[in-house]
């Protein structure tokens, strides 16, 4: 069965706004996530905290520990740092933030070692890193659309 112009322009919009509406959509209550930046350090290292989808201040206690940290709100974000303290042993901790009601936790690693780690990493939301795929899938969406009109057309793609 061959398809009509018409159609295919159609199927092709359709498939193209799906596209669109799929790769931009949010759940309603997405809940928080916790990022930290490094994962792993010894004491001294500076690690970043960044609590995605939290929209107000929010705090964070590392387990076993005297350590709280103050995350303020950053746009759709709540986001800090702490410094491994002196006398916080190797192994792994639970660095728990609370949202609003909500809590999350991620975890830290501190290795042996002397003086701080060098760098601190990024700290991006991974809702940045979301938008720059969706742009992606829509203009690679976009392409193939154009192809397939084009394709059996007969004339140039532009």
């Amino acid at each position: 069965m061959r398809m009509t112009q018409p159609v295919r322009g159609m199927l092709a919009a359709i498939a193209l706004s799906a596209a669109i509406v799929l790769t931009t959509a949010a759940p309603a209550s997405a809940a928080i996530t916790v990022t930290l930046s490094p994962t792993a350090g010894t004491v001294g290292t500076r690690v970043d905290v960044l609590a995605s989808n939290c929209n107000q201040n929010a705090t964070a206690v590392i387990e076993n520990t005297n350590v709280s940290i103050a995350l303020p709100r950053n746009n759709n974000n709540a986001q800090g740092n702490f410094t491994v303290p002196d006398g916080m042993k190797t192994g792994t901790y639970s660095v728990l933030v609370t949202c609003g009601s909500e809590t999350a936790s991620a975890k830290f690693t501190v290795t042996s070692g002397s003086g701080a780690s060098t760098g601190g990493g990024s700290t991006a939301s991974n809702t940045a890193t979301a938008v720059l795929w969706s742009g992606a899938a829509v203009v690679a969406a976009a392409a193939a659309g154009l192809w397939l009109l084009k394709r059996r057309s007969g004339t140039a793609a532009a």
